[in-house]
C-alpha cells in the first residue's frame, strides 16, 4: 500500500462513504488492519452503523448523531442495546491496544452520567440493558474485567436510563459480525477486502517441515522452472529453494483468505470451491498437452485463473483476486494437478 508523508493513499474503493469507485484515490491516515479490511475510527463507524440498522431493524435501531460532542452512545435499539465503535487509527501490541480501549471506556461510560437528562431525552423512554463497546478485536482479557466494573459503577448511579437489574457492560469484535461485515462490502460499488494473517518466516519453516511430501513436489517443479531459466542456471539449488518458500506463503496467505471468508461469505467461499475444483480438471489436461516452456505455462494459467476469479468474484478488491489466483498456482504446485516436461519438446 502506497505511502505519502505518513498517510496511505487508497486507490480503490472500500471503506464506506470514504472511497467509492467514483472517487478512487484518497488520502487518509494510518489504517488498523484486520483480516476483515483496513480501518479508522470514521470508516469502522460508517461500516458498523450499516451493519447495526440491518441487523436490528427489527427492534428499531436508532443512530445517535454526533454534534459539539458525543454522550458515549452512537445508536441503540428499543431492546434496550445502547452501542459504541472504537477502532484505534493504527495497530500496536495488544497491551498498548487494551489500554487504548479500556480508556475510551472509561471515558464514554462517564458521559452516561455526565449527560443524563440528554440522553434520558434521547431515548425516550428506553431503559439501556446492555452498553457494548464494538471494536475489531480485543487487546487484552483484562478489558472484560473493566467491563464488569464499569458495569457495577453504572449501577451504582441509578440512572433513570439504565435497566440496573439486567444491566451489561459488554465487547464485540469483528468476528460476531463476520457474516455482516461480508453481506456490507458484497455490494457492487464496494471492493470485499480479505487480509491475509502474517506469514512469517518461522511459520514457512514449520509448514515445511510438517507437509514433507507436498514441499517435495513443489521443489520438483520449481527446479524444473527455475532449470529453464537460462540466467538462473548457476544459483538452480539457490533459486529453487527462494521459490518454493514463496509457493508456500502464497499457499498459507490463501489459506488465510479462506477461513476468513467461509466465516464472512460461507456461500461465496463454497463457490470459489468449486470454481477452484473445476480449474483443476481443466488443468490435468492442459498439463498433459503442454508443449511450451514451464514459465510460459504457468504466465498462462494464472492469467487464466485471475480472469476466473475476477469474472466469478467481482466484488473482490484486486488485492484479494491476487492473492486467491497466487494461492491456485501454489496449491496445484504443491499438489499433482500443475506439472510439467523436464524438456517440453521431447
Amino acid at each position: 500500500m502506497p505511502l505519502v508523508g505518513g498517510f496511505v493513499v487508497l486507490l480503490y474503493s472500500g471503506f464506506g462513504s470514504l472511497a467509492r469507485e467514483d472517487f478512487p484515490i484518497k488520502l487518509l491516515p494510518f489504517m488498523f488492519i484486520t483480516i476483515y479490511g483496513h480501518f479508522n475510527g470514521n470508516t469502522w463507524e460508517d461500516m458498523m452503523q450499516v451493519i447495526f440498522k440491518r441487523k436490528h431493524m427489527a427492534a428499531q435501531y436508532q443512530r445517535i448523531m454526533a454534534s459539539s460532542g458525543d454522550y458515549g452512545l452512537e445508536g441503540f435499539t428499543r431492546t434496550g442495546l445502547a452501542f459504541q465503535c472504537y477502532c484505534p487509527d493504527v495497530n500496536s501490541d495488544n497491551g498498548t491496544l487494551y489500554e487504548k480501549q479500556r480508556d475510551k471506556m472509561t471515558r464514554d461510560i462517564s458521559k452516561l452520567h455526565t449527560n443524563c437528562a440528554e440522553i434520558q431525552n434521547i431515548l425516550g423512554g428506553v431503559r439501556i440493558q446492555s452498553w457494548i463497546l464494538v471494536t475489531p478485536r480485543m487487546g487484552h482479557r483484562d478489558l472484560l474485567l473493566h467491563c464488569h466494573t464499569k458495569r457495577d459503577l453504572v449501577k451504582s448511579w441509578n440512572l433513570p436510563f439504565i435497566d440496573s437489574d439486567n444491566f451489561e457492560v459488554l465487547v464485540h469484535e469483528a468476528d460476531d459480525y463476520a457474516s455482516e461485515i461480508g453481506d456490507y462490502f458484497a455490494p457492487s460499488n464496494r471492493r470485499f477486502m480479505i487480509v491475509p494473517e502474517d506469514t512469517t518466516a518461522t511459520k514457512i519453516v514449520e509448514w515445511k517441515n510438517t507437509e514433507i511430501d507436498l514441499v517435495k513436489n513443489a521443489l520438483q517443479k520449481n527446479e524444473v522452472r527455475v532449470s529453464a531459466t537460462p540466467t538462473l542456471a548457476s544459483r538452480v539449488e539457490i533459486k529453487t529453494n527462494e521459490l518454493t518458500d514463496q509457493t508456500t506463503k502464497y499457499y498459507l496467505n490463501g489459506e488465510s483468505i479462506l477461513r476468513t471468508w467461509a466465516s464472512s461469505q460461507p456461500e461465496n467461499h463454497q463457490r470459489f470451491i468449486e470454481l477452484l475444483a473445476s480449474l483443476e480438471e481443466e488443468l490435468k489436461e492442459k498439463s498433459m498437452l503442454n508443449t511450451v516452456d514451464p514459465k510460459t505455462f504457468i504466465d498462462g494459467i494464472a492469467a487464466y485463473v485471475e480472469t476466473k476469479i475476477k469474472e466469478d468474484f467481482p466484488f473482490l478488491h484486486e488485492s484479494t483476486a491476487i492473492r486467491l489466483k497466487n494461492y491456485c498456482i501454489s496449491f496445484w504446485l504443491l499438489t499433482c494437478p500443475l506439472y510439467f516436461e523436464t524438456n517440453p519438446d521431447a
